[in-house]
């Protein structure tokens, strides 16, 4: 039964002066336009919201104080008329049939989540490189090991997005990975569009170039602890996806400790680990980290990886 899908895009901005303008004529120019564009200006100090205002409508413009991206992007589903939403960064673009290629691939699929390809670009969207199609069909297991896609890839049902719960105000690294692994969990479809749509812009100002390496694994590190402390509250779900959650749990906890975070910091996720070990999930208990793990614990297992990973490096170097 097809449905009558109409689109709110939604902008969090903080000092995006620069980019908004083009940003928001990416919308304005879609083959389809969308029902209405929210622009969440996050205590901005900049002239963002001057700018975004003088499109007039579809653009609303909603201003706070500064609470960050996931808290702005709530603010925005809590705002959405529209029956689908998707979430555009302010320095981010769409390519022209975005929103008709991802609307026609849903009309028919009520409830699922429309997925389309991405590209990089710096200063001409014309020139676009790391062009990535949209191939995933589902999100279990994929959105275990990855993030899938940037977020501006997807159309998805303001209701499934709410009733998953938004994004995690207090997160601030992997804010979108954290709501489509909770989005998972209620079991949509994805429908892949064969379209490169989301055109990513990279600058010196991005949270992915001034992120630094120890924050982005601190971040993995927690993200990935919230993901599997749900998993084991549903044993089926550990009997079914526990080998890849407990290698990307062990993925993320080693990285964690090479760039230096610190252990307790690092302990929840350690728990999780060896509570996900414990259920025996195939081809994890009898691999050699899997025994490592049993034997010595989470800690001294990390310790003893870091020790072997340096002599195979050593040893390679001979």
């Amino acid at each position: 039964m097809a449905q009558n899908i109409t689109i709110s895009i939604i902008v969090p901005c903080f000092n995006g002066g620069h980019f908004i303008a083009a940003t928001i004529e990416s919308v304005l120019s879609q083959t389809v336009r969308p029902l209405e564009i929210i622009v969440i200006d996050d205590g901005s100090t900049d002239d963002s919201a001057a700018i975004a205002g003088r499109f007039g409508a579809p653009v609303r413009i909603i201003q706070q104080p500064n609470q960050g991206e996931s808290v702005a992007r709530n603010r925005g589903i809590a705002e959405a008329r529209g029956t689908h939403v998707l979430f555009l960064d302010a320095d981010d673009l769409l390519a022209r049939e975005s929103l008709e290629r991802l609307s026609c691939a849903l009309a028919a699929a009520p409830g699922a989540v429309g997925l389309m390809g991405v590209a990089w670009f710096t200063d001409d969207p014309d020139a676009l490189t790391n062009i990535t199609a949209a191939t995933a069909q589902a999100f279990l297991p994929n959105v275990i090991a990855s993030n899938i896609a940037p977020i501006h890839s997807w159309l998805a049902p303001v209701d499934l997005l709410r009733k998953a719960g938004g994004f995690a105000g207090h997160l601030r690294y992997f804010e979108d990975w954290d709501m489509w692994w909770r989005v998972a969990l209620l079991e949509p479809r994805i429908m892949p569009v064969d379209y490169v749509g989301a055109l990513y812009r990279q600058h010196a100002r991005s949270q992915l170039a001034t992120t630094k390496m120890a924050d982005r694994t601190r971040g993995h590190a927690l993200l990935m602890e919230r993901m599997a402390t749900a998993f084991l509250r549903q044993p089926p779900l550990v009997a079914r996806y526990g080998e890849p959650l407990f290698w990307n749990c062990w993925t993320a906890l080693i990285r964690a400790h090479r760039y230096g975070v610190p252990w307790q910091e690092l302990r929840s996720l350690a728990e999780r680990l060896q509570q996900v070990l414990q259920l025996r999930p195939a081809g994890v208990s009898d691999s050699r980290t899997g025994r490592l793990v049993s034997w010595l614990g989470p800690r001294a297992a990390v310790v003893v990886n870091a020790m072997l990973a340096r002599g195979n490096e050593t040893a390679a170097q001979h």
